[in-house]
This record gives C-alpha cells, structure tokens and sequence, in this order.
C-alpha cells in the first residue's frame, strides 16, 4: 500500500499549525519576559535547561522510538514494561542532579539550590505515560497536537503569571516544574493512558538493544545542540550568554519544526514501511521531501534577510546584539533541516547509528573550532563555528542514505542553491531601498 499523501499533508497541516501557535505563544512569552527579568537571568536558566536536558540524555533508551518502532509496540505488557523502565530512570535521573548540583552551580557560578530545584521535572517527566507515542505511533495527528498546544498554553500562562509576581531565576524555575506536573498528569487522560508496574525480561531486552544506539544519538545530539551554551557560559559574561541565548532559541524554531514533522510523519511512516523494495519507498518520499524543503527554502531566505529588523523592533536596547547573530545562525539551520528528515528516515529503517555518527563529527568540530573561533574573533569567530559545524553533520548522514539505498542528496543540492538565490533576491531588494543587508552588523563585530 502506498503512503497516503493525503494523510501526511492532513498531519503536516496539524503539526505545523500547531507549531506556529506554539512559536507565537512562545515568541510573545519571550518578549515579555525580556522586558521583566535581566539578560543574566536568561543566561542562568539556560545553563540550569541545557544541564538538565544534558543529564535527562544520559540515559536515554528511547522508550518512545521503541514504541513506535518495534513490533510489540501495542501490546500492552510491553507499553507497561517501557513505562516502568522510564520512571525508575526518571527518580536516578533526578537524584543524580540534586547530588551534582554543588558542583555544577561552582563550575557555573549559580545557586545549587536552583539546579536542585529543576531537577524535580525530571521526576515528574518520568512518570508521564506513554499514550503519548501511541498516539505518535497510530499517526493521531490531531489529538497528538491539540495536546501539546495544551500543555504550551499552560506553560506560557504559568510563565508569565509568576514572572509578573516575581521577576526571579525562582520564579520562573517553578513555572517549569509546574508545566511539567501538568503535562504528566494529562498524559493519563488521553486514548492508552492507563499504566502500571509491569517487567517483562524479554521485552526490556529489546528495548534496550533498540536503545543503544538512541542512547549514543541522544547522547551525541545534546552534546552537539548545547557545547555551545556550555561552553560560552562558562567563557563569556551571563548577560553575553542571555543575548546569544535570545538569537539561538529564535533560530532553532525552524529546526525545532522541522524536527516535531520529521518524528511526528517521517519516521512512524517509515518504521510501518520496513522491509519494502527501497526504490519504491525512495519514489513515494521524493515529492513529499521536495515540497517540504521548498518551503523551508522560501522561508528561511526571507527570514534570513529580514531577522535583524525583528529583533531590533521588538527586544529592548539590551539585546540588540541578538540581531547580527541570529542572520549567521540561521544559515546553519538549513543544513540542520536537511540532516534531521534524513536521520528520522534512517532510523524509521532501524538505522539510529548514522546519525550518531554525523553528531559526533559535528561535536568533534565544535569541541577544536568554537574556542578557536572565540579566542581570536571574539564572540563572532564563535557564532560562524557554530553556524559551519552544521556541515560536519550532514556527511556521514549521506554516507548512511547512500548505504541504506534511500539518499536525495541531488534534491538537497537543488534546494540548497534554490535557498542562497533566495537570500541574494531578498537581500538586493533590501540594499537597493536603502537598508543595508542582515550580514552588516557580522561584519562590523568580526571588524571590532
């Protein structure tokens, strides 16, 4: 049976829909908070969020993409099974970051107190149910979606509401742990959301054989999307890390899209489609893939030329220096799109070692070339190596496409020059009506 564009157009609708709410609730949330709390309580909270997710990755044996993935995924013993596995880690995860809380709050110079205090959402994330990637498994679009635009509306609300009462690192700690316990306790309510304690020796061992290498990816994959938070915290001032932190989240979103469609579409209909002839699972995601990269092409190639003027209207004078980075961000997520529908579609085949692979090769860049980019063209030199290693990334990925017999790497070629015509047509448009172009204020901080 061939994969139903109707059905993936239904879902990539939803989820991008629910995506551009979720960004706005978000980007207005951010705004909002910039106007009530320092640049260094943005540079403290994503250090202490970036920590967190760092040790939540640790162990991570992708209890999800097992469900999703393995056969038994809708046996109920087996759901119960990877739901037991994810609250025992869910508690040593969260002790684990209450004991190292005294030397990562000295290493970064922050309250202990407060990394203790965020490690209680990787308790209550522990206990969530796994209805979750059923839904994600039986391709539920819609109840998937108006559930995490829920829990995004919830956590905007609480955000904001404890800031305005309080405008402290505290405050908005606890907005968190709040969200969290919210969304676990959801979880329970929706199709499949019954759990209990269950071990079943057979299923824990394919879970985990599964697991990893989603381990060495995730593992990986954090290491590569925070060096540069944990590095620069650690380098630069907290209020220079605040305002490198407002371009990075900005630039993420299309990343962060492109991610949600490739888990949520590319990879269950992928993993429901193993073992067929790959010629003709290639044929069938060649126009799907096309018209999504012709979109993000258009989009980014405006947005590109256009993202300084966003955040000089909109942040206050405080953050002005997020405007020259966010254009250079931005050019290395175009090669970040490209590598995550690849990933997602290699491990839909069972393949999670070639993105482990391209991560590393982009962790081993970063690792060598961020504190050489900082240390001789300052903050500058860091952010355009930060913006290459995406590159590093995408080859052992097309290594992976080509062995797998699943590659598209004329198509990506195709769309890329398509991206860079679309920036030299924004960008000339933009120089001619007397405004410069996006790349001016990069140029004059690798100048100063």
């Amino acid at each position: 049976m061939a994969i139903s564009a109707k059905r993936l157009l239904h879902g990539a609708i939803w989820t991008t829909g629910v995506y551009f709410v979720s960004v706005a609730l978000r980007f207005g949330s951010n705004v909002i908070l910039s106007r009530l709390v320092m640049p260094e309580v943005f540079g403290a909270l994503l250090i202490i969020g970036t920590l967190r997710n760092g040790i939540e990755l640790i162990s991570d044996v992708g209890i999800g993409q097992n469900i999703v993935h393995n056969s038994k995924g809708e046996e109920l013993r087996f759901r119960d099974t990877a739901w037991t596995i994810q609250l025992i880690r869910g508690f040593l995860l969260s002790s684990l970051m209450f004991l190292l809380a005294a030397p990562l709050g000295q290493l970064y110079s922050l309250p202990s107190s407060a990394i203790q205090l965020s490690a209680v959402v990787l308790l209550l994330g522990g206990g969530t149910s796994v209805s979750i990637y059923m839904l994600q498994r039986q391709l539920q679009f819609v109840k998937l979606n108006l559930f995490d635009l829920m829990v995004e509306f919830v956590n905007v609300g609480l955000v904001i509401a404890l800031a305005l009462y309080s405008p402290t690192i505290w405050s908005l700690l606890a907005a968190n742990i709040l969200a969290m316990g919210v969304r676990t306790l959801a979880s329970y309510f929706l199709p499949y959301g019954r759990a209990w304690f269950a071990w079943q020796a057979s299923y824990a061992r394919e879970i985990m054989s599964f697991g990893k290498w989603i381990f060495l990816s995730s593992l990986l994959s954090f290491l590569c999307a925070s060096f540069d938070k944990l590095y620069l915290g650690h380098a630069v001032p907290l209020a220079v890390l605040g305002v490198y932190g407002i371009a990075r989240t900005i630039a993420d979103l299309p990343s962060v899209l492109v991610g949600r469609l490739s888990h949520s579409l590319i990879f269950p209909v992928v993993s429901s489609r193993r073992g067929q002839e790959m010629g003709v699972l290639r044929a069938e995601m060649r126009p799907l893939r096309l018209r999504l990269l012709l979109a993000f092409a258009a989009c980014i190639g405006f947005v590109v030329s256009v993202s300084d003027f966003a955040v000089w209207l909109v942040y206050d004078p405080r953050y002005q220096d997020a405007g020259w980075i966010l254009p250079v961000l931005l050019l290395g997520v175009w090669c970040s799109l490209l590598c995550t529908i690849s990933e997602y579609s290699l491990l839909g085949l069972g393949r999670p070692v070639y993105g482990a692979a391209g991560n590393m090769t982009k962790l081993l860049f970063m690792v060598v070339a961020i504190p050489l980019g900082l240390q001789f063209y300052g903050i500058a030199g860091a952010v355009l190596m930060i913006t290459a290693s995406e590159l590093c990334r995408y080859f052992p990925i097309l290594i992976g496409q080509y062995r797998e017999r699943i590659a598209f790497f004329r198509q990506d070629v195709a769309t890329t020059a398509l991206l860079v015509l679309f920036i030299l047509m924004f960008s000339f448009v933009r120089y001619e009506a007397g405004y410069g172009t996006a790349f001016d204020g990069a140029l004059e901080a690798f100048r100063s």
